[in-house]
This record gives structure tokens, sequence and C-alpha cells, in this order.
């Protein structure tokens, strides 16, 4: 069995249950350091469907964001 990375595991968590991706976010955003904010960005771009798939839905340009 392969283990997963913590990204794998958190982007799979942020997939079933978007309203605690929400929570967290705004919670990093509120409390968080940078480096933590940037750790929560990630691995919800992995989980909604990369950088450009995230940007393509805020009508934004991939390098924008």
């Amino acid at each position: 069995m392969r283990d997963r990375s913590q990204d794998e595991a958190m982007a799979e968590q942020f997939q079933d249950d978007p309203a605690y991706a929400l929570q967290l976010l705004n919670s990093v955003l509120e409390d968080g350091d940078q480096a933590e904010l940037l750790i929560v960005l990630r691995q919800m771009a992995k989980a909604f469907g990369g950088v450009q798939t995230i940007a393509e839905k805020a009508n934004r340009n991939a390098t924008q964001l």
C-alpha cells in the first residue's frame, strides 16, 4: 500500500467537505502566517483541479493568482 502525501490527504478532505476547506482558509487568513497560507492554497489547488482550472473559474490568467 502506497503512503499518501499530506497534500494528497488534505486535497481529498477538501473535495469531500468544501465547507471545511473554506473554514480552514478563513482561519489561516485570520491567524496564519504566509507559509501556512501558501501550503493551504497549494493543497486547495490540488483538490479543485489545479491552478489553471481555478484561474479559469475566477476569470483570471493563472499568472494573476
